[in-house]
């Protein structure tokens, strides 16, 4: 009888204090292989700590599009000034050398068999970082199922709670998001494949991780010296927060279509068409409205 057990983690976006327990708790598990897909890096300023775990235990790690930003920073250097992209080149210039040509490497998507059973795991969608597949997307799941070449797909990047589904007769899963889901005060996600006898399995996982002391590594890092309110708000959506942080970008995305009829830059390229990044008067006055809620 063969029986393996795989962990498959999205979205930890730099918070090693989650994925930690993730570990410990898939140790318990027995688990024997992991798969990453992606979003290792970027939110939390702890890329090459995280990195370091991620590459010690698995050679089954996508990328996804904060992995993608910072690959194209790298070539592109944009000078916004905007004090909100202080983060981005905090987190660029804090990743090594070794780790920026390490996630460079990483591919959107990989299939992988275990027993006969054959996954596609991706982070967004298998040609795409930022294409995001929701529950309610039947036509997208739709598409994907008829053309999936493997029995299941298998992704994360839309920080949606883990769910799954039978489409077209493939298993399709969202893997939940581990470092930042905003359903929990301190909560990590994560899914556990049973593979046994070519029959598959989906175990949803829930760790618990001490927000404390993550706010703790935050203070000592230095990224608070070039803006607060990125990681406040990242912080509001792990600490019981969510809706607020939706709240904040919710109005910063209307008041800055409102101005310029979009949130990007005039020079953005490539990936950064997406990135969202807003004036300083709207990034500093939305934010002023949250500041009783704020830890730093």
């Amino acid at each position: 009888m063969i029986n393996i057990k795989v962990a498959v983690i999205a979205d930890i976006h730099g918070n090693p204090v989650a994925l930690r327990e993730i570990l410990k708790d898939a140790q318990k598990e027995n688990v024997d292989e992991y798969v990453f897909l992606g979003d290792l890096v970027n939110d939390f300023p702890f890329g090459n700590e995280t990195l370091e775990i991620v590459k010690s235990i698995s050679n089954d790690v996508l990328k996804g599009n904060k992995e993608q930003y910072l690959i194209e920073y790298d070539d592109a250097k944009y000078e916004w000034p905007n004090i909100q992209f202080k983060n981005t080149k905090y987190m660029y210039n804090e990743l090594s050398k070794e780790n920026l040509e390490y996630i460079k490497t990483l591919p959107m998507s990989m299939y992988k068999e275990y027993d006969g059973v054959r996954i596609l795991f991706a982070h967004g969608a298998p040609e795409s970082v930022e294409v995001q597949i929701h529950p309610e997307d039947s036509d997208l799941i739709d598409k994907y199922t008829r053309e999936l070449d493997a029995d299941a797909l298998i992704f994360g990047h839309t920080h949606d709670k883990m769910w799954k589904d039978v489409v077209n007769n493939k298993l399709i899963v969202n893997a939940g998001c581990a470092g930042v889901s905003p359903y929990y005060i301190g909560g990590a996600e994560y899914v556990v494949l049973n593979i046994e006898n070519g029959k598959l399995d989906v175990e949803f996982k829930v760790v618990n991780y001490d927000v404390e002391a993550l706010k703790n590594k935050i203070r000592e890092c230095g990224i608070l010296e070039h803006d607060t309110v990125l990681m406040n708000l990242t912080v509001l959506g792990i600490d019981g927060h969510g809706k607020e942080r939706y709240s904040f970008f919710r109005e910063a995305k209307s008041r800055m279509l409102e101005r310029n009829g979009k949130w990007y830059q005039d020079d953005a390229e490539g990936i950064f068409k997406y990135f969202k990044l807003f004036d300083d008067d709207i990034w500093l006055d939305v934010a002023a409205k949250f500041k009783d809620i704020f830890s730093f």
